[in-house]
């Protein structure tokens, strides 16, 4: 028999954590860079609670909600893409020889160009979310020990993915892995006693998922800075990057066996 709203924790987690998104532009103010980083942290939070669904919820409706999550926080990605790249690139800037070319500079910020929020991306916004928990499903089986089973499964697909990334060195990989990691985090905080603090799995999971985020960010920068004529200043740049990238997938693989452990990685 289905719950109630009221009686369902997963379903209260995600009105949580919706609310406390929407908060800074519920009066229709147009979301800052902060509010867009929040509101897609929200966005991977209820599909990671979703994944709790899976034994006893419709694939196809967990599926459906999956996809007009993913879609809100794709709308998001633009303008948080679009911040995080320009810090970067003065990191990297600042490690040259010489300093980065304006022209260079510009073009890279023309490749990452996007519309900035406005007002009426709130009210889009604030709908998305309210469709999204009106459609939430609510079920009777679930137990903390069904979602804890839910959990360990959550685990052991980021495990799979962690050893394959690291035996294989592909860039995709490591981004599937960061989902599911963060998935593992969400879920782990969630059947978590809040009043105790973050046990060490909890620690680790959060740091590996801030190691892949590096890393993503770093792989995003070198997909745009391809697309731009070669130059000596991209050519610089782009050394600069894949330096970057090896260091911060050499700190990842030690994450991976602290998290993991070391069986069935060869890396």
């Amino acid at each position: 028999m289905p719950l109630t709203p009221d009686a369902d924790p997963l379903y209260q987690a995600a009105r949580h954590h919706v609310r406390g998104a929407l908060l800074p532009i519920v009066n229709g103010t147009a979301p800052d860079a902060d509010a867009i980083h929040q509101l897609r942290v929200c966005c991977k939070r209820l599909r990671a609670l979703l994944q709790l669904y899976r034994p006893y919820a419709g694939h196809h409706r967990l599926r459906q909600l999956d996809q007009q999550l993913r879609q809100i926080a794709k709308a998001l990605a633009g303008s948080r893409d679009l911040h995080v790249q320009q810090q970067l690139i003065k990191q990297l800037a600042s490690s040259l020889d010489t300093p980065l070319s304006p022209t260079l500079n510009s073009r890279l910020m023309q490749t990452s160009h996007t519309r900035a929020p406005s007002s009426a991306d709130s009210e889009h916004l604030i709908a998305a979310f309210a469709a999204v928990l009106a459609d939430w499903p609510h079920s009777a089986s679930g137990t903390v020990d069904h979602w804890h089973v839910g959990l360990q499964r959550t685990f052991k697909q980021a495990r799979k993915l962690a050893r394959r990334a690291c035996n294989s060195d592909q860039d995709a990989l490591y981004h599937r892995c960061r989902k599911w990691t963060k998935y593992a985090l969400y879920q782990h905080e969630q059947l978590h006693d809040a009043r105790l603090p973050a046990d060490r799995q909890m620690k680790r999971l959060a740091r590996l998922g801030e190691r892949l985020g590096e890393l993503q960010d770093l792989c995003n920068l070198q997909a745009q800075l391809q697309r731009l004529p070669a130059s000596p200043d991209s050519a610089a740049l782009a050394a600069r990057l894949e330096q970057r990238k090896h260091h911060c997938k050499r700190r990842i693989i030690r994450l991976f066996i602290r998290t993991f452990g070391r069986g069935g990685f060869r890396c």
